[in-house]
């Protein structure tokens, strides 16, 4: 089991930082069961509602109905004096970790105030039983017998007609609003599809949609949904469907509770599924590179190899907090090997990797400022920082550059080996665990969530807020309350710094103050009013914009430099004064001559004009 630390005082804390033996004696304060024997397969699975993040007697109760409807043995528990609760069931045969994430992230999309930290975490995850002791008074009491958490009674069976359940009644895992995947497009009204002429669908497509549906109608519908994306179909196109094919029966009709039954589902219920489906479809198949043959066999194998080399960068530098506590700019960053800054661009690298799902990706410091919200200065000096290592052994750095950039393709980086899934290291006397194939989306999802903050108005403009403001904000959630003591461990900020912004926040309406601690604001636009109040709206765009331009110049310059380079190439021939152009002069395929002053010398400037007024374009065939 895992026992309470205690403060100077000798309270008990809610950081169950110690192991304990059942064998010894009972520990004095709060104590936690493991859930995962072998940790990597759940023996339990204890639903834990938390009362600071909503209405937990209410959700732990709609919960407990639905078990109650699949005849599925479960305890209710009422934690302690806060409010919360716990559901427990306890397994017939352990459940892959996997799977019960998975579950655990359906259930809190419909039940706000549940705690998946111990169900997405099989290495450390833990709850307290029933009748263990709370920290602050009381015990874990069983609403209920405890026959249901004694005896194992949950087959895995059950454990599949939750998730289906879960899926039939709304729920769904949060796909992040990413960089779109190479090949995937949004059209005007914003929906996803794969760029290229639309083909028409294969026979056996053709057949499903005009056959039943079946048992398993999410199935059929998501086969369907990705042949139709593989051929460049549109949004549009399978809305049309959706009303008469048989195989759109799942967006139509949801299964009832009871009976084996479906029930039709309401309009806008109707599109919301499709959407989702849409959106899923779409990314798994631009995710998905198909070669000549068909198929990439590599790509499992490669996606588990990139996740895992993200997961433990990410977890590198979430145990050193500290290397992360300064920006740029501050005194305290004379000493400090890292910043803000530092970390962000770490960020956006690992979030580059999972898009491309390729160990190697290429990156310029503009997309880097784009996305990280910091400009190309600061970028490069973080980029520096990480890629520089601690000794002679390049593989000690964060990240590694593979080669040097040529025009017009920026440098490509990679993470340092010390993260790969290769173990190293190892002795004849350890052991290795079963391979697990970690999850890629929620990896997308955080690190989308953690680097949009950063790169808004209200956070990265001159007279804003300023960074440490956006960096507290990001680490601010809607549904979690967080003290002052976890987020200045988290920010790496100190306690008068944390407070000062935190207010700030407050008064801005982007952050709520309540008793136990501190939490965002549930209004996604907030954070566009304030930029608009600050007068600082726009900064980024007309950044960006400015970006775009110097992008153009440079690719004109590097298409001007590859001609002059070029050997035996057409010159201008002199022309008479009253000599009329009817062909090109020279033999440029791409690009117009680059502006030049008399001396013979580029105009880099002049070159930006011309760029904001289309003169770059490649098909431009008029002489400069």
């Amino acid at each position: 089991m895992r026992a309470a630390a205690h403060t100077v005082a000798g309270d008990a804390t809610n950081d169950y930082d110690h192991e304990h033996r059942i064998d010894d004696t009972v520990p004095e304060g709060p104590w936690a069961m493991y859930l995962s024997r072998d940790r990597e397969r759940y023996d339990f699975i204890p639903f834990d509602f938390d009362a600071s993040r909503g209405n937990a007697g209410y959700d732990a109760g709609r919960l407990s109905h639905w078990l109650n409807e699949l005849n599925i043995d479960h305890l209710v528990c009422e934690s302690g004096p806060s409010g919360g609760r716990h559901v427990w069931l306890n397994l017939e045969e352990p459940v892959d970790a996997r799977t019960v994430k998975t579950i655990a992230q359906l259930a809190q999309s419909l039940m706000p105030s549940l705690d998946i930290k111990p169900l997405s975490n099989p290495v450390t995850g833990c709850v307290r039983p029933p009748l263990s002791p709370h920290r602050h008074g009381g015990i874990s009491t069983p609403q209920g017998s405890l026959r249901a958490f004694l005896s194992r009674s949950v087959d895995a069976d059950q454990v599949r007609e939750l998730h289906d359940l879960l899926i039939d009644l709304g729920a769904e895992i949060h796909i992040p609003n990413t960089a779109p995947v190479r090949g995937e497009r949004l059209d005007a009204d914003g929906h996803p599809y794969i760029e290229g002429p639309k083909r028409p669908l294969s026979p056996r497509l053709t057949m499903m949609l005009d056959a039943p549906a079946g048992t398993d109608a999410s199935y059929t519908l998501a086969t369907v949904l990705a042949g139709c994306a593989h051929a460049r179909w549109r949004y549009d196109d399978i809305a049309e469907l959706a009303e008469a094919s048989p195989a759109f029966e799942h967006v139509r009709t949801a299964r009832a509770r009871s009976g084996g039954r479906r029930v039709p589902r309401s309009a806008k219920n109707r599109l919301r599924v499709l959407d989702g489906a849409w959106k899923l479809a779409v990314r798994y198949v631009a995710s998905h590179p198909i070669d000549r043959d068909g198929a990439d066999p590599e790509f499992p194998a490669r996606q588990t190899s990139v996740v895992t080399a993200v997961q433990r960068a990410q977890e590198r530098a979430d145990s050193l907090p500290g290397l992360w506590g300064a920006d740029r700019a501050s005194r305290t960053a004379r000493t400090h090997p890292g910043t803000h800054s530092t970390r962000a661009v770490l960020d956006a690298l690992c979030l580059y990797l999972l898009q491309a799902v390729s160990h190697v990706v290429e990156a310029d410091i503009r997309r880097l400022s784009a996305d990280t919200g910091y400009g190309r200065t600061t970028v490069a000096t973080a980029l520096h920082t990480l890629a520089t290592p601690q000794g002679d052994d390049p593989e000690s750095a964060w990240i590694v550059r593979i080669g040097d950039p040529t025009p017009p393709h920026g440098q490509r980086y990679r993470l340092s080996q010390k993260f790969s899934t290769e173990v190293q290291g190892l002795n004849r006397t350890q052991v290795l665990a079963r391979p697990t194939t970690p999850a890629r989306s929620p990896w997308l999802t955080h690190l989308t969530n953690a680097l949009r903050p950063l790169a808004h108005d209200t956070f990265a403009a001159p007279h804003s807020l300023g960074r440490t403001a956006g960096l507290i904000y990001t680490h601010l959630q809607p549904d979690t309350i967080q003290t002052l003591d976890e987020l200045q461990l988290a920010t790496g900020l100190n306690g008068e710094q944390t407070r000062r912004h935190l207010y700030r926040l407050v008064e801005h309406g982007l952050a709520v103050r309540v008793p136990s601690g501190w939490a965002r604001s549930l209004n996604p636009h907030t954070a566009d009013t304030v930029a608009v109040d600050l007068g600082v709206d726009g900064y980024l765009a007309d950044r960006q914009h400015r970006y775009e331009l110097e992008r153009g110049r440079w690719a004109w310059w590097s298409a001007e430099v590859a001609w002059m380079r070029k050997r035996r190439k057409k010159r201008r021939g002199r022309r008479a004064p009253a000599g009329v152009v009817l062909f090109r002069q020279d033999d440029r395929t791409d690009y117009a001559r680059y502006p030049r002053g008399p001396n013979g010398r580029p105009l880099h400037h002049d070159a930006i004009a011309l760029v904001e007024a289309g003169a770059h374009s490649p098909t431009l065939t008029a002489v400069a």
